[in-house]
């Protein structure tokens, strides 16, 4: 049994269980407090990404958690990404706003500054509610309780005292059947939310592993991850944009038909990641941690 196997070998789904939401509270604190005091979106990214990574360890190996504790436990959880949501969207805009930035038209150059000022006015206004009295106050409710779940005893079923490699292996396939099955019907066509839930399958099976350290293995799906986040990153762009346009402005039109045109480019390269060659690589390199074939994961 390799060294992985053997490590997996030694835990219960128990521990999995509450040493991630042990990890991922602190971190989720950490971050929260670094990002109100810099407000820098790499702090807001990391705090996101831990809520993700509890919320996809808990999802996946939810039939071993007593079923109205796990669903209180990922509403909370939901709830607190869910604030960032909007924050997380604009950082992201006005990241590759500079892209579109107009060099020799005066007009266009004050439809860039509106769009601009317009991105960070409410940015300010987020983060204005973001850090309120209430939404403070209701965080560290919030991050109460879910301390609290954490060190809860009936949390768990007493199934989830059983060895976690027996189970392992089929949550993953369970999850990466699911991504197979949508990744045939993808086209050029496809309508945005099938992309969308796509990418959140890749996350949760991406996060699953990281918790279970599989590194290797979790760091395959950054590309494909990647990929269906610009297509999702570049219709709330368009849907944005569209909102702010009501003097039809011609520039503001040109960035839409450029991002039209991206997004295009952006659901070709899911299409081409999620070709039926990739998809038997990645079930192959699965199959090789469970068959001790794989050296580094």
């Amino acid at each position: 049994m390799s060294q992985k196997l053997s490590k997996l070998n030694r835990h219960s789904v128990k521990s999995l269980l509450k040493e991630t939401l042990l990890k991922t509270l602190e971190a989720i604190s950490e971050q929260l407090n670094l990002f109100l005091t810099t407000h820098d979106p790499e702090n807001l990214h990391q705090y996101r990404v831990n809520i993700r990574l509890a919320r996809s360890v808990c999802l996946e190996f939810g039939e071993f958690m007593e079923k109205e504790r796990k669903k209180i436990l990922d509403e909370k959880l939901k709830i607190l990404q869910k604030q960032t949501n909007e924050l997380r969207d604009i950082d992201v805009f006005l990241e590759s706003l500079n892209s579109y930035k107009p060099t020799d038209d005066a007009l266009s150059y004050a439809a860039f500054e509106h769009i601009k000022k317009k991105l960070e006015h409410e940015k300010s206004e987020c983060l204005r509610l973001f850090m309120s009295e209430s939404e403070v106050l209701f965080r560290q409710k919030t991050m109460a309780q879910l301390a609290k779940m954490h060190f809860d005893e009936k949390l768990c079923l007493p199934i989830a005292e059983g060895k976690l490699l027996i189970h392992v292996h089929e949550i993953l396939h369970k999850r990466l059947r699911k991504i197979i099955k949508l990744s045939k019907k993808l086209s050029l066509e496809t309508p945005n939310e099938r992309f969308h839930k796509l990418r959140l399958h890749y996350k949760k099976l991406r996060y699953t592993a990281d918790a279970l350290n599989l590194a290797s293995f979790a760091k395959s799906f950054k590309p494909l991850q990647s990929a269906f986040g610009h297509v999702q990153d570049k219709n709330s762009q368009i849907e944005r944009i569209k909102r702010y346009n009501t003097e039809h402005s011609s520039f503001l039109k040109d960035i839409i038909a450029q991002l039209e045109a991206r997004l295009l480019l952006d659901k070709q390269a899911c299409i081409e990641l999620s070709s039926k060659e990739k998809m038997e690589n990645i079930q192959e390199k699965l199959e090789k941690i469970f068959t001790c074939k794989e050296n580094k994961s």
